[in-house]
């Protein structure tokens, strides 16, 4: 069900982005909605048909829920902010939250048991409610702190990007590079946590960006360097291994996501020197696009074309989490 409404969800995407061009003058705020409305309708579905599991009542709301949220949450990026526009953002709110929810659940059945693999999972399920209270915020026009209303969401993107989908894509495919690997499961485990713990660090690095920009600057590399190590491991130990279709998928991901990982590390360091060398606009266009349709979109395909996969290797390696 869920593959099924990406690929609807990309072709109302397309619809989107065609009816902003015609109908909204272009500025960094369109595009930042634009990359938002992609995850809404493709990836999070996508990376929910990942940890489908149909008798969890949390899972089969927010899937039941997520193409229509999705739909209104788009309709409200046509309107001014205020109540109506709340009002269309709140059902996807919700489905963040059941998301969340589901998450929560995963954590009691499997606390005892837990593997790092499920962590990834069940913390990155639970992020999401946060990108979806930004929504919120966002459509609200209510003034949080001193942040911009690009900021605003692109906050929201951040919690449905690097806290959402990326631990989940992590979770498959560390499984998959220690099937071939084992002996990297130490390391996996502490890149994993750094990773884990990099959303709410970049989030508090935001927040303090004014007075403290060094602390950004600590928190992106906190969050981009276990990142990078993880594809340069994959790269090495699991890309070679897999067959032709994945090795391109995942060899695409790992090296957008390189280049979009290393502008981060760029704005990040221009910052603390209060320089410009990468602004919010160019940002969204050299970390936000290539991380989008690079990083993310390849990294999700390739996932589940791994899992998906009757080979005698993967079905060695193939997990359910």
């Amino acid at each position: 069900m869920m593959k099924t409404s990406s690929f609807a969800g990309l072709f109302l995407w397309v619809a989107f982005v065609v009816t902003k061009l015609v109908t909204t003058p272009i500025d960094t705020l369109q595009y930042v909605m634009m990359l938002l409305m992609f995850a809404y309708l493709v990836l999070v579905p996508l990376t929910l048909h990942l940890v489908q599991q149909k008798k969890n009542s949390f899972y089969r709301y927010a899937a039941n829920l997520q193409p229509i949220a999705a739909v209104l949450a788009g309709v409200s990026f046509f309107l001014e902010q205020g109540t109506f526009a709340v009002i269309l953002a709140i059902p996807w709110f919700i489905t963040t939250i059941l998301i969340a929810l589901f998450g929560v659940t995963k954590v009691l059945q499997t606390w005892k048991k837990s593997k790092i693999y499920h962590v990834l999972i069940q913390v990155g399920l639970m992020y999401i409610s946060i990108g979806g209270m930004w929504l919120v915020l966002h459509r609200s026009g209510i003034q949080v702190l001193h942040f911009s209303d690009v900021i605003v969401l692109l906050t929201s993107i951040h919690f449905h990007y690097a806290a959402f989908v990326t631990p989940i894509t992590m979770a498959f495919l560390g499984k998959y590079l220690l099937t071939f690997a084992p002996k990297l499961k130490p390391w996996f485990t502490i890149l994993a946590y750094l990773v884990l713990l990099g959303p709410p660090f970049i989030a508090l690095g935001i927040t303090f960006s004014e007075t403290l920009p060094v602390l950004e600057f600590i928190s992106v590399i906190e969050f981009v360097s276990p990142l990078i190590v993880f594809a340069i491991l994959s790269l090495v130990y699991l890309v070679p291994k897999l067959e032709f279709s994945v090795q391109m998928l995942l060899s695409i991901s790992f090296m957008a996501l390189l280049f979009s990982m290393s502008s981060a590390m760029i704005y990040g360091f221009a910052h603390v020197n209060e320089t410009v060398i990468l602004g919010i606009p160019l940002m969204v266009f050299f970390h936000g696009f290539v991380n989008t349709f690079g990083f993310t979109l390849f990294g999700l395909l390739g996932v589940t074309v791994l899992q998906e996969q009757n080979t005698k290797p993967i079905k060695k390696a193939s997990i359910s989490l």
